[in-house]
């Protein structure tokens, strides 16, 4: 049937993606310059459309669309935002790249306004308020794993003040200000150790699924797409290097 053709066919190409991409690990290959080119392609042409039809249609084509039919004489404000938008393009030609500074420099301007209040609120205000808090509360117990307790919060907010004291480079580091600077020294390897592992074992988790799919994938129902796309990419590598070692190519 038509949609069981299209699934193996959707299915034998993302085994071959997959397989391009992890061969690699061998080494560079056609293969795998293949798959990136695909990637990289499809990506593009993805996020253009999505552009397209979710910035460019609804905030710039309609609103002029309808300023010139008279319904709305606020679009024609658009047509500013669509020259800035020309003037990127022409950074395309060397002759004229520099009017592409200009929406560039305001772009960045406006984009910096708008995110300083925003991560002072949620970052910097957050933060503060998220340490102003009482070590010890009724019902707190003195540990726990999960719950609030005293233990915690203390940890908390002496992690805080030892990483500002490590920072804080105006006063001499001796006596109790050395003590409070390593031990911020600590705070802050545990926290960026906890980040890096967080992020390897989100890679990782996504490196299980591809691999429980090549899994899935190789049943008879598929056509053993993940045995028959690795038999062909692993075997022509590994013949293209015997070619190689047997007839290395001769210098001129």
């Amino acid at each position: 049937m038509p949609g069981n053709v299209a699934e193996i066919l959707g299915v034998w190409a993302a085994v071959f993606c997959t397989l391009a991409i992890f061969s690699f690990l061998y080494r560079d290959n056609p293969f795998y310059k293949l798959a990136e080119h695909i990637f990289v392609g499809v990506s593009t042409g993805y996020f253009l459309v999505l552009a397209i039809a979710q910035t460019i249609e609804p905030n710039f084509l309609e609103p002029v669309y309808r300023a010139f039919k008279g319904q709305d004489a606020g679009g024609f404000w658009r047509l500013g935002a669509g020259i800035l938008g020309v003037l990127f393009l022409l950074r395309l030609n060397k002759r004229t790249a520099w009017l592409s500074t200009w929406p560039l420099a305001l772009m960045v301007g406006f984009f910096a306004a708008l995110r300083m209040t925003g991560m002072a609120q949620s970052d910097l205000i957050g933060q503060i308020n998220g340490t102003i808090i009482p070590i010890y509360q009724k019902g707190f117990t003195f540990f726990s794993w999960e719950e609030p307790s005293v233990f915690n919060r203390f940890v908390l907010i002496g992690g805080v003040i030892c990483v500002l004291i490590y920072f804080f480079f105006s006063l001499e580091q001796r006596g109790i200000i050395k003590t409070s600077s390593n031990l911020g020294i600590y705070f802050l390897m545990i926290t960026f150790g906890s980040s890096y592992g967080y992020t390897v074992m989100a890679r990782v988790s996504l490196l299980i699924g591809r691999v429980q799919d090549l899994c899935d994938f190789s049943a008879r129902k598929f056509g053993y797409a993940s045995i028959i796309c690795a038999a062909v990419i692993f075997g022509l590598l590994f013949i293209t290097d015997i070619l190689k070692r047997t007839h290395p190519p001769q210098r001129t």
